[in-house]
């Protein structure tokens, strides 16, 4: 019973991790209303509230492989549920539910947003997704910072 909850739980935080990357592209975007054939919920607009200390934050972490490939794996177990396997938004338990969460992949997606702010957003969450702040040490998400890194197509020092 408690490995379910913790497992539904751990979804829940992807989803909303995947809402706050979508909804944090640099231009505005209207709550769109689903086709009656859809059956997709509305996209709800989220406020970010990330300081200018936040924001400016640099990651004390070193790009490298070695930290990329820690992120990965932690992106694997916590993320790829709703962000699919290769960060496109394709998880199974996002079909599930009915959100898109963002393409990682995609040029431009993350590259407008600082490293301090992708922390922020990983620990406070978005709806959907719940804040990781309680349950990853901040190690392991600048970790995982890193290694969106190289869903943008940055390359890690060896």
């Amino acid at each position: 019973m408690a490995r379910e909850l913790w497992f539904s739980f751990l979804i829940l935080e992807l989803a909303i991790f995947a809402t706050a990357a979508q909804q944090s592209q640099p231009h505005p975007q209207k709550p769109t209303v689903p086709s009656a054939s859809s059956g997709a919920p509305p996209q709800v607009p989220h406020t970010l509230n990330i300081t200018p200390e936040e924001k400016a934050r640099k990651n004390p972490i070193r790009f490298t492989d070695i930290s990329v490939a820690r992120g990965k794996k932690i992106f694997h177990t916590q993320c790829a549920m709703c962000h699919g396997e290769n960060g496109k938004g394709d998880g199974d338990l996002a079909q599930e539910m009915k959100i898109t969460p963002p393409d990682f992949t995609k040029p431009g997606v993350l590259s407008g947003r600082t490293d301090g702010e992708l922390f922020s957003i990983i620990g406070q969450g978005l709806p959907p997704m719940p804040g990781e702040s309680k349950r990853l040490r901040p190690g392991q998400t600048w970790d995982l910072v890193n290694y969106l890194g190289t869903l943008q197509g940055k390359t890690p020092a060896k």
